[in-house]
């Protein structure tokens, strides 16, 4: 083993027993509490000083290093959460959809996500109108001829549809508008 790495694996394990809880109670008050990504970050910092040491690299003041290392991590892992959190909107916020069913989670949903939750929302008559009139994009007339009713009667169908869509709808968007999610 060569001398260097030995002298490296020396300090590793010095700076560990030393600095790692402070490490970990640094990173977890950057990171607004989060204790299993403030440790992995702790672990991260303790690896870039050992290798930045196996390179040949001595440090004066090993802590400064390490938290000045964790600090840029953290912020690093903020941005990250912070990017996912403007392209999500959390079952949990979106409060009516959320409400009425018995078991809500509170994890994130995507659009499509948010968009199949509220569809499953709808009765299988409803359902089936959406279909033909939104996704098929079949006309009043063919959509009267596959249900065996009037155009009327589907005009007023889709009216009330719409109406049911609106209602299930309000809830999230007034989310979306208050808390400035963005939707892709």
């Amino acid at each position: 083993m060569s001398q260097v790495k030995q002298k490296a694996d020396t300090l590793l394990t010095e700076a560990y027993e030393k600095y790692n809880t402070l490490l970990i109670k640094f990173c977890y008050t950057k990171l607004l509490e989060d204790k299993t990504v403030a440790d992995d970050i702790a672990q991260e910092a303790l690896l870039v000083y050992y290798k930045r040491m196996l390179k040949g690299e001595e440090f004066e003041k090993p802590l400064a290093f390490l938290y000045q290392t964790a600090a840029n991590l953290c912020k690093n892992a903020n941005k990250k959460a912070t990017k996912h959190a403007m392209r999500t909107v959390s079952l949990e916020d979106a409060t009516d959809v959320a409400a009425q069913e018995e078991n809500s989670r509170a994890s994130e949903l995507d659009y499509d996500e948010i968009k199949e939750r509220l569809l499953e929302k709808l009765t299988e008559e409803e359902l089936r109108l959406y279909q033909l009139k939104y996704v098929e994009d079949k006309s009043l007339k063919e959509i009267a001829e596959m249900m065996d009713i009037t155009p009327n009667a589907v005009a007023k169908r889709t009216q009330r549809l719409r109406s049911v869509i609106k209602e299930l709808v309000e809830p999230t968007l007034s989310i979306y508008e208050r808390g400035g999610y963005i939707w892709t």
